[in-house]
């Protein structure tokens, strides 16, 4: 899919979601204006430019009935009682695009506003073209201070997971639905579940990821992370548990954090996780030996 298809999909996307309005920045008001000189005098438009401008004369496909509103600085949604930020650094290729995601999420002002989050960046690790994500809630205090995904006790039982999968950290794609540690007083190495409203404020930049990763599956790491992407309600473990999701088109698997592996030593639960992993090796397209299909069971031993 190119850009012009994958923006043209985002506007139907957020038309069938309620959304109204779209404000842009600077540089994209800049990218509209030419675009809209170059309609009315019917010329071409540059073809690295995607067609954002929701009702241009050249378009030859039915375009979304969005107001562009070339005056106003900042991405929003007009969504239901609340305005959810859109996060889109841009970027001709997906190489500028992750370097403008790197170099604006620190300081990007919807997050940043809610001031419930501490103000350290933990970027995501990996490949970003990885056929697996691992997604997590909201880092912790040893992925704070190393400003990477997984760290500590917990992210061991993740590579542990890797390694039994036959993977790397270097293979798969690492991130957070919340980019930041939240904040609590008098904070230490204590830390807290990211809250509903910054599960929802750091969605749009999980969708930006996704859209430039296109991963085969997303393994969703415990109920908060399920939450928080698939937005269904606080429904438990357990019932995100008994199927497989979609997020934009894209299979999500959801199981345990690794941090559960701590936690218990039953067997049976314990072959639970490997068994959620397995369908996630085969969704990938992973080869699975014998040796793998035994883990945790009574003849295949470990």
């Amino acid at each position: 899919m190119n850009l012009r298809s994958l923006v043209m999909e985002y506007l139907h996307t957020l038309q069938t979601q309620g959304g109204q309005r779209l404000a842009v920045d600077e540089e994209a008001r800049g990218i509209l204006r030419g675009w809209m000189l170059a309609a009315k005098r019917g010329g071409g438009r540059p073809v690295s430019a995607p067609p954002v401008e929701a009702r241009m004369a050249a378009e030859p496909e039915p375009a979304p009935q969005l107001h562009v509103n070339l005056d106003e600085p900042a991405l929003v949604e007009q969504g239901p009682g609340e305005e959810i930020p859109f996060f889109r650094p841009g970027g001709a290729n997906a190489e500028e695009a992750w370097a403008n995601m790197r170099r604006l999420l620190p300081t990007w002002g919807p997050l940043r506003q809610l001031g419930t989050l501490r103000e350290k960046v933990v970027l995501p690790q990996g490949n970003t073209g990885a056929d697996i994500v691992f997604l997590g809630d909201a880092p912790g205090f040893h992925d704070e201070r190393a400003g990477l995904p997984f760290q500590g006790e917990a992210g061991g039982k993740l590579d542990g997971m890797l390694k039994a999968m036959g993977l790397t950290r270097e293979q798969v794609y690492l991130t957070h639905m919340v980019k930041f540690r939240p904040a609590q007083p008098r904070q230490t190495m204590n830390t807290r579940p990211p809250s509903d409203k910054e599960l929802r404020f750091s969605r749009p930049v999980v969708d930006f990821e996704m859209r430039l990763v296109q991963p085969r599956v997303i393994v969703a790491l415990g109920v908060i992370a399920a939450r928080g992407l698939l937005q269904q309600g606080n429904l438990p473990l357990a019932a995100y548990q008994e199927r497989t999701w979609d997020f934009n088109g894209i299979p999500v698997v959801v199981t345990h954090h690794p941090s559960y592996l701590l936690r218990t030593s039953d067997l049976g639960e314990r072959r639970r996780l490997w068994e959620e992993m397995l369908h996630v090796m085969q969704m990938a397209n992973l080869p699975i030996s014998d040796k793998q299909r035994g883990y945790f069971l009574p003849s295949g031993g470990r």
